[in-house]
Protein backbone atom coordinates (compact mmCIF):
# COMPACT_ATOMS: atom_id res chain seq x y z
CA UNK A 1 0.00 0.00 0.00
CA UNK A 2 1.10 3.54 -0.66
CA UNK A 3 0.61 6.35 1.81
CA UNK A 4 -2.75 7.44 0.41
CA UNK A 5 -4.16 3.91 0.45
CA UNK A 6 -2.94 3.47 4.01
CA UNK A 7 -4.68 6.71 5.00
CA UNK A 8 -7.95 5.55 3.42
CA UNK A 9 -7.68 2.17 5.13
CA UNK A 10 -7.05 3.76 8.52
CA UNK A 11 -10.03 6.03 7.91
CA UNK A 12 -12.72 3.45 7.04
CA UNK A 13 -11.00 0.25 5.90
CA UNK A 14 -11.38 -1.69 9.12
CA UNK A 15 -15.16 -1.42 8.82
CA UNK A 16 -15.22 -2.96 5.34
CA UNK A 17 -14.30 -6.56 6.18
CA UNK A 18 -17.99 -7.47 6.23
CA UNK A 19 -18.20 -6.31 2.60
CA UNK A 20 -15.93 -9.09 1.31
CA UNK A 21 -18.86 -11.31 0.41
CA UNK A 22 -20.47 -8.54 -1.64
CA UNK A 23 -17.42 -7.98 -3.84
CA UNK A 24 -16.29 -11.48 -4.84
CA UNK A 25 -15.67 -10.41 -8.45
CA UNK A 26 -13.61 -7.40 -7.37
CA UNK A 27 -11.49 -9.54 -5.04
CA UNK A 28 -10.86 -12.04 -7.83
CA UNK A 29 -9.91 -9.23 -10.22
CA UNK A 30 -7.50 -7.74 -7.68
CA UNK A 31 -5.82 -11.12 -7.34
CA UNK A 32 -5.76 -11.79 -11.07
CA UNK A 33 -4.32 -8.34 -11.74
CA UNK A 34 -1.62 -9.04 -9.14
CA UNK A 35 -2.44 -5.75 -7.44
CA UNK A 36 -0.87 -6.11 -4.03
CA UNK A 37 -3.35 -3.77 -2.35
CA UNK A 38 -5.53 -5.61 0.21
CA UNK A 39 -9.23 -5.67 -0.64
CA UNK A 40 -10.29 -3.54 2.33
CA UNK A 41 -7.66 -0.90 1.53
CA UNK A 42 -8.64 -0.80 -2.15
CA UNK A 43 -12.37 -0.48 -1.41
CA UNK A 44 -11.68 2.19 1.21
CA UNK A 45 -9.61 4.09 -1.36
CA UNK A 46 -12.48 3.79 -3.84
CA UNK A 47 -14.97 5.22 -1.34
CA UNK A 48 -12.77 8.08 -0.15
CA UNK A 49 -11.63 9.00 -3.66
CA UNK A 50 -15.18 8.97 -5.00
CA UNK A 51 -16.37 11.30 -2.25
CA UNK A 52 -13.34 13.59 -2.65
CA UNK A 53 -13.66 13.83 -6.44
CA UNK A 54 -17.42 14.33 -6.18
CA UNK A 55 -17.05 17.13 -3.63
CA UNK A 56 -14.32 18.94 -5.58
CA UNK A 57 -16.30 18.71 -8.81
CA UNK A 58 -19.50 19.79 -7.07
CA UNK A 59 -17.88 22.84 -5.47
CA UNK A 60 -16.16 23.89 -8.69
CA UNK A 61 -19.20 23.40 -10.94
CA UNK A 62 -21.53 24.88 -8.33
CA UNK A 63 -19.44 28.06 -8.03
CA UNK A 64 -19.11 28.31 -11.80
CA UNK A 65 -22.86 27.85 -12.20
CA UNK A 66 -23.58 30.60 -9.67
CA UNK A 67 -20.99 33.03 -11.03
CA UNK A 68 -22.14 32.86 -14.64
CA UNK A 69 -25.78 32.54 -13.46
CA UNK A 70 -26.60 29.48 -15.55
CA UNK A 71 -30.06 28.85 -14.00
CA UNK A 72 -31.21 32.33 -15.02
CA UNK A 73 -30.52 31.45 -18.64
CA UNK A 74 -33.43 29.00 -18.50
CA UNK A 75 -36.67 30.44 -19.83
CA UNK A 76 -40.14 28.93 -19.78
CA UNK A 77 -42.10 28.41 -22.98
CA UNK A 78 -45.64 27.18 -23.28
CA UNK A 79 -47.72 25.76 -20.49
CA UNK A 80 -45.68 24.87 -17.40
CA UNK A 81 -46.82 24.10 -13.85
CA UNK A 82 -47.54 27.14 -11.68
CA UNK A 83 -44.86 26.00 -9.22
CA UNK A 84 -42.17 27.03 -11.71
CA UNK A 85 -43.47 30.59 -11.77
CA UNK A 86 -43.77 30.62 -7.97
CA UNK A 87 -40.12 29.57 -7.62
CA UNK A 88 -38.87 31.87 -10.36
CA UNK A 89 -37.42 34.37 -7.86
CA UNK A 90 -35.30 31.56 -6.37
CA UNK A 91 -34.24 30.15 -9.73
CA UNK A 92 -30.54 30.97 -9.31
CA UNK A 93 -30.25 29.46 -5.83
CA UNK A 94 -32.31 26.34 -6.51
CA UNK A 95 -30.68 25.75 -9.87
CA UNK A 96 -27.21 26.04 -8.37
CA UNK A 97 -28.08 23.60 -5.59
CA UNK A 98 -29.52 21.07 -8.05
CA UNK A 99 -26.53 21.29 -10.40
CA UNK A 100 -24.14 20.99 -7.45
CA UNK A 101 -25.86 17.85 -6.17
CA UNK A 102 -25.95 16.32 -9.64
CA UNK A 103 -22.24 17.04 -10.08
CA UNK A 104 -21.50 15.34 -6.76
CA UNK A 105 -23.45 12.22 -7.77
CA UNK A 106 -22.20 12.04 -11.35
CA UNK A 107 -18.49 12.63 -10.77
CA UNK A 108 -18.43 10.63 -7.54
CA UNK A 109 -20.26 7.77 -9.24
CA UNK A 110 -17.95 7.77 -12.27
CA UNK A 111 -14.89 7.70 -10.00
CA UNK A 112 -16.29 4.78 -8.00
CA UNK A 113 -17.14 2.89 -11.20
CA UNK A 114 -13.59 3.38 -12.49
CA UNK A 115 -12.20 1.89 -9.27
CA UNK A 116 -14.49 -1.12 -9.62
CA UNK A 117 -13.63 -1.73 -13.29
CA UNK A 118 -9.89 -1.04 -13.25
CA UNK A 119 -8.74 -4.34 -11.62
CA UNK A 120 -10.77 -6.31 -14.15
CA UNK A 121 -9.19 -4.37 -17.01
CA UNK A 122 -5.71 -5.03 -15.67
CA UNK A 123 -6.51 -8.70 -15.11
CA UNK A 124 -7.74 -8.92 -18.71
CA UNK A 125 -4.53 -7.38 -20.00
CA UNK A 126 -2.51 -9.87 -17.97
CA UNK A 127 -4.62 -12.75 -19.28
CA UNK A 128 -3.94 -11.77 -22.88
CA UNK A 129 -0.22 -11.40 -22.21
CA UNK A 130 -0.05 -14.77 -20.44
CA UNK A 131 -1.91 -16.51 -23.26
CA UNK A 132 0.48 -14.97 -25.80
CA UNK A 133 3.69 -15.94 -23.98
CA UNK A 134 2.61 -19.25 -22.44
CA UNK A 135 3.55 -21.49 -25.42
CA UNK A 136 7.12 -20.18 -25.28
CA UNK A 137 7.22 -20.54 -21.50
CA UNK A 138 6.01 -24.15 -21.81
CA UNK A 139 8.78 -24.87 -24.31
CA UNK A 140 11.28 -23.39 -21.84
CA UNK A 141 9.94 -25.50 -18.97
CA UNK A 142 10.02 -28.64 -21.13
CA UNK A 143 13.60 -28.00 -22.25
CA UNK A 144 14.84 -27.28 -18.73
CA UNK A 145 13.06 -30.33 -17.30
CA UNK A 146 14.62 -32.52 -20.00
CA UNK A 147 18.00 -31.24 -18.86
CA UNK A 148 17.38 -32.77 -15.45
CA UNK A 149 16.66 -29.53 -13.55
CA UNK A 150 14.21 -29.95 -10.66
CA UNK A 151 10.68 -28.54 -11.16
CA UNK A 152 10.97 -25.90 -8.42
CA UNK A 153 14.24 -24.65 -9.90
CA UNK A 154 12.67 -24.59 -13.37
CA UNK A 155 9.92 -22.24 -12.16
CA UNK A 156 12.48 -20.13 -10.33
CA UNK A 157 14.55 -19.73 -13.50
CA UNK A 158 11.44 -19.02 -15.57
CA UNK A 159 10.44 -16.32 -13.12
CA UNK A 160 13.83 -14.67 -13.45
CA UNK A 161 13.53 -14.46 -17.23
CA UNK A 162 12.54 -11.12 -18.78
CA UNK A 163 11.35 -12.46 -22.12
CA UNK A 164 8.26 -14.40 -21.05
CA UNK A 165 6.19 -11.46 -19.83
CA UNK A 166 3.35 -12.17 -17.44
CA UNK A 167 3.96 -15.92 -17.69
CA UNK A 168 7.25 -15.28 -15.91
CA UNK A 169 5.37 -13.24 -13.30
CA UNK A 170 3.16 -16.23 -12.51
CA UNK A 171 6.28 -18.38 -12.22
CA UNK A 172 7.69 -15.88 -9.73
CA UNK A 173 4.56 -16.27 -7.64
CA UNK A 174 5.11 -20.03 -7.62
CA UNK A 175 8.61 -19.46 -6.27
CA UNK A 176 7.31 -16.94 -3.76
CA UNK A 177 4.89 -19.51 -2.36
CA UNK A 178 7.71 -22.02 -1.86
CA UNK A 179 10.49 -19.65 -0.76
CA UNK A 180 8.61 -17.20 1.47
CA UNK A 181 5.57 -19.15 2.63
CA UNK A 182 7.23 -22.54 2.97
CA UNK A 183 4.79 -24.44 0.76
CA UNK A 184 5.84 -27.46 -1.22
CA UNK A 185 5.74 -27.12 -4.99
CA UNK A 186 2.45 -28.96 -5.31
CA UNK A 187 0.64 -26.54 -3.00
CA UNK A 188 2.36 -23.56 -4.65
CA UNK A 189 1.19 -24.64 -8.10
CA UNK A 190 -2.34 -25.14 -6.80
CA UNK A 191 -2.39 -21.71 -5.16
CA UNK A 192 -1.16 -19.87 -8.25
CA UNK A 193 -3.47 -21.83 -10.57
CA UNK A 194 -6.44 -20.62 -8.52
CA UNK A 195 -5.30 -16.99 -8.73
CA UNK A 196 -4.15 -16.64 -12.34
CA UNK A 197 -6.56 -14.83 -14.70
CA UNK A 198 -5.59 -17.10 -17.62
CA UNK A 199 -7.51 -20.33 -18.11
CA UNK A 200 -4.63 -21.68 -20.22
CA UNK A 201 -2.12 -20.97 -17.47
CA UNK A 202 -4.46 -22.60 -14.97
CA UNK A 203 -4.62 -25.75 -17.07
CA UNK A 204 -0.84 -25.77 -17.47
CA UNK A 205 -0.21 -25.38 -13.74
CA UNK A 206 -2.78 -28.03 -12.89
CA UNK A 207 -1.09 -30.36 -15.38
CA UNK A 208 2.27 -29.56 -13.80
CA UNK A 209 0.91 -30.64 -10.41
CA UNK A 210 1.00 -34.30 -11.43
CA UNK A 211 4.77 -34.47 -12.10
CA UNK A 212 5.34 -32.39 -8.98
CA UNK A 213 3.28 -34.82 -6.95
CA UNK A 214 5.31 -37.72 -8.30
CA UNK A 215 8.51 -36.01 -7.14
CA UNK A 216 7.23 -35.71 -3.57
CA UNK A 217 8.76 -38.58 -1.55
Amino acid sequence: MNGYQRFCFNLIGRDLKEKRGDFVSLRNDLTGARMNTPFEAYLATAYVSSIAVGLVAAVFIGLLTYIIRVPEMISYHGAVPEIFYALNDYKLLLGTVIITLLSLLVFGGITYLIFLLYPGIRAGERRRNIDATLPYAINYVTAMSSAGITPDEVFRLLGQSKIYGESAVEARYVSRETDFFGKDLLDALRTVSQATPSERMREFLQGAEQPAAEDVP
